[in-house]
């Protein structure tokens, strides 16, 4: 890998690390999740120092090519990923069904009230 390729590809790993952490700073991404998104570019940032690491560790699991084994860890990376928004996505909506009946017992309560307190204002 040429030295200027390295270069290009370590700054805009470090921009992408400090966007990250600008958007754990205002807020717009949780802090646990962010933990994985640093590690990705940790990692990024060892196998544009080290490349030759990444050929080594392709060629011990038995990679012809180490795009290839580029392709299957980047594969199962985002099938993690889609499994756990799968799961966040079950929370959520299973507290939207708990905020909606609560509102609707909530809603009951307030119009019995009010019935009550207009029948008591008739009956004066």
């Amino acid at each position: 890998m040429q030295l200027s390729l390295r270069i290009a590809l370590i700054v805009i790993t470090l921009i992408y690390l400090l966007l990250i952490l600008r958007a754990v700073k205002h807020k717009k991404l949780k802090i646990s999740l962010s933990i994985f998104w640093v590690l990705t570019g940790l990692i990024l940032m060892v196998a544009i120092v080290i490349p030759h690491a990444i050929e080594a560790i392709s060629n011990f699991l038995g990679f012809t090519l180490t795009t290839n084994m580029l392709f299957c860890i980047t594969i199962f990376i985002s099938f993690y990923l889609i499994f756990q928004l799968m799961i966040q996505l079950t929370k959520v909506e299973k507290q939207n069904v708990n905020l909606i009946q609560e509102i609707s017992r909530l809603k009951e309560r307030v119009n019995n009230i009010e019935e009550k307190e207009s029948n008591h204002n008739k009956s004066k």
